[in-house]
């Protein structure tokens, strides 16, 4: 019994010294596991999840913040990595590329590694990464006292980083090493030539300078238009079916009852508030004071609302029109509910300053009706109408300049004609008379002091009023007008004209208007400049290019072969833990590149 006892536990030592030797041979690694899936399946052909695992701690592994690696998308990112190196390989057995145990040998030798990005990404994602359109990253595999290859550290850093035994990372890298091949041969098939840098060179440092005049909307809806009923009513009766789409999302805003106000607002301005907070509020109650002392020694609400007003209806009078609850501020608001048709309220302080409201009427059901419907016609038509002045201004001017006359000249003979609409809200201020009345605050020199009103809006002073302006000097990516509905087409539309005084055959669209545009100033690269930049705008044009070439190969391989199966357990992000981290810290060693 005891030589059997001894002659079965020599057995069970030697099974574990042979499974020893297997798990912790030399050059062998441990054995993967049984249970490694496919991260990848390109048409029945699997990449596994442990080069999935090691593509992604080698593109992570300079950095430290995995809630950034997490916002990236890394895993989907790898993945799709993994798929274009496939197709690479694929593409590479087709045209006899491939790479010698020799060459793979001296690569690794070297530290260098390869790793794979979709090609789209290889730029963008590749800086954030810190890793180079090359896709090397570089282990440290020198003995630090003989500065030579050492087989160990190699293998340290290889176990370390991609969990993978020496002989299957060199399998991998192999599939990687032939898709950098393909990469270079793709790019290497792009050629730029020296005209053609320089015409890129030459488009990117000349500059240009326009004049330009904006037709402003505003401009023309508050001063222009002709606001009176029976314009309105006009365009309403010729645009029914318009008015009536637009009503019916509008009529929540009136019904069941609404409320017609005018404002007077004063608000604390920028100028006044550099003095501090009190000094601000205490120059706009001045000035909301001696609006209440116009409107009490009988002057129009309208007509102070206009010269003393600092709110967006001042043009209108201070007409808000019908409102609702929820569409003023909550004090201008609870003021305005509590008060009686025909009254005026005394100021309303808020934050941004003081209010004087002046309720005009109580709408309800059909009266409410009536009086939102009108009002959404006057919208329509102001938009309408203002739309459609600022065009036939600014192609007036354009023709003018066209015919011969300077862009100034131009316009100041537009501005001349010009007559000022006789609707409500349209009453041109007369300096002079204001100045003998005494209203307004307006000084012997027609300047205004903090408190005083200002003076209503005209022809002359209107801020949006159409006036001849210059761009600073631009390139032709360059946004000389910012507001432009296309922000790229003045810059396009300045560099296809040939010389100074020259204007395009049509009006620039603005977000608030049209433009009218004319070539003020060119200015062109010299000799000098080229032949210092000749070598940075080569090198960095035929890296553009190349990458487009890449991209546009990449998308046609993918055409051919079809979209992968990802496995979505490996490529879909982790939830960060409450502590900021989430997917633990690759255990690299502190050596590095």
């Amino acid at each position: 019994m005891n030589r059997l006892s001894q002659i079965f536990g020599a057995a069970i030592v030697i099974a574990i010294a042979v499974v020893f030797i297997v798990q912790f041979r030399p050059n062998a690694g441990p054995v993967q596991s049984s249970g490694t899936t496919c991260a990848v399946d390109v048409r029945g052909n699997c990449i596994s999840s442990i080069e999935f695992n090691a593509s992604r701690n080698l593109l992570a592994m300079r950095s430290v913040d995995e809630n950034r690696l997490r916002a990236m998308g890394l895993r989907r990112i790898t993945a799709e990595g993994l798929y274009e190196r496939w197709l690479l390989n694929e593409d590479a057995e087709r045209l006899g590329i491939s790479v010698s145990d020799d060459e793979l040998t001296a690569e690794l030798g070297a530290g260098r590694v390869r790793v794979s990005l979709p090609a789209d990404k290889i730029r963008q994602i590749g800086y954030a990464l810190g890793i180079r359109e090359d896709l090397i990253r570089y282990l440290d595999v020198r003995n630090r006292q003989t500065k030579k290859f050492d087989n160990k550290q190699y293998e340290r850093q290889i176990r370390a980083i991609t969990k993978m035994s020496p002989n299957d990372f060199r399998d991998y890298q192999r599939k990687e090493l032939i898709a950098a091949r393909m990469r270079d041969f793709i790019r290497a098939r792009v050629r730029v030539g020296e005209n053609e840098a320089f015409e890129q060179f030459s488009r990117e440092k000349s500059t240009r300078t326009l004049s330009y005049v904006r037709f402003d909307r505003r401009f023309y809806s508050d001063l222009v238009v002709d606001t009176s009923e029976k314009a309105i009513q006009a365009w309403a009766d010729a645009n029914k079916e318009e008015l009536d789409k637009t009503w019916e999302g509008r009529k929540a805003q009136y019904l069941p009852e609404c409320r017609v106000a005018r404002i007077v607002t004063a608000e604390v301005r920028t100028d006044e508030a550099e003095q501090g907070p009190e000094a601000g509020k205490a120059a706009a109650k001045a000035r909301i004071e001696q609006a209440v002392e116009r409107l009490k020694k009988g002057e129009g609400f309208a007509d102070v609302a206009r010269s003393a007003s600092d709110d967006p209806s001042a043009a209108r009078g201070g007409e808000l029109g019908c409102m609702t609850r929820g569409r003023l501020s909550k004090p201008v608001e609870d003021r305005l509910f509590e008060m009686t048709a025909g009254e005026v309220s005394a100021p309303v302080e808020t934050e941004d300053g003081f209010h004087v409201l002046k309720l005009e009427q109580i709408a309800k059901d059909a009266e409410a009706e009536k009086i939102g419907r009108l009002a959404t016609a006057r919208d329509l038509y102001i938009r309408h109408e203002s739309e459609r002045l600022a065009a036939e201004a600014a192609k007036q001017v354009l023709a003018a300049a066209a015919g011969g006359k300077s862009l100034e000249d131009a316009l100041a003979a537009y501005t001349a004609q010009l007559t000022p609409a006789k609707g409500p809200g349209a009453k041109p201020a007369d300096r002079a008379a204001k100045q003998d009345a005494g209203a307004g605050g307006v000084k012997k020199d027609g300047q205004t002091e903090p408190g005083d009103a200002r003076e209503p809006y005209t022809i002359a002073n209107h801020p949006n009023r159409p006036t001849v302006e210059t761009s600073l000097p631009f390139n032709v990516s360059g946004s000389p007008i910012a507001d432009a509905r296309d922000s790229t087409e003045p810059a396009r539309l300045a560099f296809q004209l040939d010389k100074p005084g020259d204007l395009p055959k049509d009006v620039v669209a603005l977000e608030n208007g049209y433009a009218v545009i004319q070539l003020k100033e060119k200015t062109s690269p010299t000799q000098e400049q080229w032949d210092k930049d000749r070598e940075f705008y080569v090198s960095a044009m035929r890296a553009a290019k190349q990458n487009d070439a890449l991209v546009g190969y990449m998308r046609r391989l993918r055409s051919t072969f079809g979209a992968p199966k990802y496995d979505e357990r490996l490529t879909t992000e982790s939830k960060p833990a409450e502590d900021g981290s989430g997917d633990p810290a690759l255990p690299i060693d502190d050596e590095g590149e």
